[in-house]
C-alpha cells in the first residue's frame, strides 16, 4: 500500500505543480489557485500558533493582551490616547465618530493626526430640515495648528473623557450645504459617544477564516511577508450612543443616535497602497448594528473581508463571510444607489438592502491620492428597517480634487 501511496501522492503533486492559478479579476483581485486548500490550512495553524503564544507572554508578563508586534500595549488604556507619531513621514493616529437616528440624522466626524502641526479633519452633518451639510474646507481635509497630542484643528475636534467609555466630539465653523454648494451655515456641534460595550480589535478578534481565506489567495513570496510587516495597523472599533446638539444658524437641534466610533494607527498609513474598499455601518430600529467591510489593498490582500456584528445587549460576534464583491459594486468611481448583499456572523446569515439618500466626496493623502465617498443611506436587514453610513475609497485619478483654487500650502509641497 505505501508504493501505491506514495504514486497518488507524487502524481497529486505534480497535477498541482502543472496547473496555473486563474487569472486576477481585472487584474487586480486575486482568486484562489491550485495551492489555495494547502495555504488555508498552513495560515489557520499560524494563527492559532501567534495567538496562544501571544497570551502566554501576556499571562507571563501579567498585562493585557492588546495587539500584535510593535503595536502591543500592556493594557487598554494605552491604546486611546493620542499614539505617539512615528519617524515615518506617512505616520498617523486617526479617530472617527458616526451617529445616525431613525428620524433621519447622521453625524459624521473625522481627525487624523499627521506630522508637522497637520490634521485630516472633516464634519457631515445631515439633518431632515437641512439636507446633508459638510465642513466648509471639504473635499479638502488638510488642517493646520494642531496640537501634537490633540485629535483636531480648525475646528473640529475630538478627545478622550474616559478609556472604552467615553468621547466628546465637537465642530466649530461653517458648513456648506452639498444640495446647494453656495449656502452656508454657521454650526456648532457638541456630542458625547458613551459605550460600556466591548471594542472590536482587528489585531485579535477578527474571524480566522476572513483572515485564512484572503492570505491563502495571493502568491506568497520573501517581499510579500514583508509587506505585511511593514503596512501593519492597530485598529479598533466599538459601537455605542451620541447623544448632544447641534446648533445651526441659531437652531438647535437635539441629536440621540446610534453611534460607531473608531482608532487607527501605525508607522505609517499610505494610501498609494489601497486600491479600493468598502465599509458600511449599519444601525437597525431592533437595536442591532453591524460594520461590514471588503478591502483592496494588491500588496497584502486583493480581498479582504472584515467586520462584526452587535447584538442589541452588546454581544458582539465577527464576520465569517460576505458576499459582498468590489469589482461587481463601483469598480468604474461610481458606488451603487440601490443595492443588497448577504454576510453572515454568528452562524446567522443576514441580507441588507440599501438604498441611498446622500452622498459627498473627499481626499485625502498629500496629493489627495484617496478619494473617499462617504455616503447615507436606509437600509433594511432580514426586514428589519434601520440607517447606514457607507464609505468607498478609491484611488484619485489625477492625484488631487479639481478644487476652485490650490490652496497655497499645496503649491508649496508641490513645488518639493
Amino acid at each position: 500500500m505505501w508504493p501505491l501511496l506514495a504514486l497518488v501522492f507524487l502524481a497529486g503533486a505534480l497535477v498541482l505543480l502543472r496547473r496555473r492559478d486563474p487569472e486576477p479579476v481585472l487584474g487586480v483581485y486575486r482568486q484562489p489557485g491550485a495551492w489555495y486548500p494547502l495555504k488555508y490550512a498552513l495560515v489557520r495553524v499560524m494563527l492559532y500558533l501567534r495567538k496562544r503564544k501571544s497570551l502566554r507572554d501576556a499571562a507571563r508578563r501579567g498585562d493585557q493582551q492588546v495587539g500584535y508586534g510593535q503595536t502591543r500595549h500592556r493594557s487598554i488604556d494605552e491604546m486611546e490616547v493620542a499614539q505617539p507619531l512615528s519617524e515615518h513621514a506617512k505616520a498617523f493616529d486617526a479617530v472617527f465618530f458616526i451617529g445616525t437616528s431613525a428620524d433621519g440624522c447622521y453625524f459624521v466626524l473625522g481627525a487624523e493626526r499627521r506630522k508637522h502641526g497637520i490634521v485630516n479633519g472633516l464634519c457631515y452633518l445631515m439633518t431632515p430640515n437641512t439636507g446633508l451639510l459638510c465642513s466648509s474646507k471639504l473635499p479638502d481635509t488638510v488642517l493646520f495648528e494642531a496640537q501634537d497630542d490633540q485629535f483636531g484643528a480648525e475646528g473640529v475636534s475630538a478627545a478622550m473623557l474616559q478609556p472604552m467609555r467615553k468621547w466628546r466630539a465637537q465642530f466649530d465653523g461653517d458648513m456648506r450645504s452639498e444640495a446647494r454648494p453656495g449656502e452656508l451655515h454657521r454650526v456648532r456641534i457638541d456630542v458625547t459617544f458613551s459605550s460600556e460595550w466591548p471594542h472590536f480589535n482587528f489585531d485579535t478578534d477578527l474571524h480566522p477564516a476572513v483572515l485564512c481565506r484572503a492570505l491563502a489567495r495571493e502568491p506568497w513570496s520573501r517581499r510579500y511577508f514583508d509587506n505585511l510587516k511593514n503596512a501593519h495597523q492597530t485598529h479598533y472599533e466599538q459601537m455605542g450612543f451620541i447623544d448632544g446638539t447641534a446648533d445651526i444658524d441659531g437652531r438647535v437641534v437635539q441629536l440621540q443616535m446610534q453611534g460607531f466610533r473608531d482608532h487607527s494607527y501605525g508607522d505609517k498609513r499610505d494610501w498609494e497602497l489601497m486600491h479600493r474598499y468598502s465599509f458600511h455601518m449599519l444601525f437597525l430600529e431592533s437595536g442591532l448594528r453591524a460594520t461590514i467591510g471588503v478591502i483592496c489593498q494588491p500588496c497584502t490582500g486583493s480581498v479582504l473581508e472584515t467586520g462584526y456584528v452587535y447584538s442589541p445587549d452588546g454581544d458582539v460576534q465577527p464576520l465569517e463571510w460576505c458576499d459582498l464583491k468590489l469589482y461587481q459594486h463601483g469598480e468604474g468611481g461610481t458606488p451603487p444607489v440601490d443595492y443588497a448583499f448577504q454576510f453572515r456572523a454568528g452562524g446567522q446569515v443576514y441580507t441588507a438592502q440599501l438604498m441611498e439618500e446622500s452622498r459627498a466626496e473627499h481626499y485625502k493623502g498629500w496629493r489627495w491620492e484617496a478619494r473617499l465617498v462617504e455616503r447615507f443611506l436606509t437600509c433594511r436587514v432580514n426586514g428589519v428597517p434601520g440607517r447606514a453610513v457607507s464609505e468607498f475609497h478609491y484611488r484619485s485619478t489625477d492625484g488631487r480634487p479639481q478644487l476652485p483654487t490650490d490652496p497655497p500650502w499645496f503649491r508649496q509641497v508641490a513645488a518639493t
